[in-house]
């Protein structure tokens, strides 16, 4: 039997955005900023990334972004979306 929008598990929006349970309660994720090499370009290619950790966002990277050749990652902010919000 096929599960209505209304009976998926819980856990199912956590990895679908990225967003986990953090120590506040809260859910959190990391926004992470990726900066690659410039083939032939002015500016070099940046990729915004929101991942609970780092290595979910490596993961991404390698996945969809491929020929992106980083050169540089930061952690530019934690996000927290709290239970009721709008979004969830």
């Amino acid at each position: 039997m096929l599960r209505t929008r209304s009976q998926r598990a819980a856990g199912a929006l956590h990895h679908k955005t990225g967003f986990r349970p953090g120590r506040s309660g809260a859910c959190e994720a990391r926004l992470f900023l990726f900066t690659g090499h410039a083939h032939g370009e002015a500016e070099p290619p940046v990729k915004r990334i929101a991942a609970c950790d780092l290595y979910e966002a490596i993961a991404y990277m390698r996945k969809w972004h491929a020929e992106l050749d980083i050169v540089r990652v930061e952690l530019v902010a934690v996000i927290e979306m709290l239970s009721g919000s709008p979004l969830n």
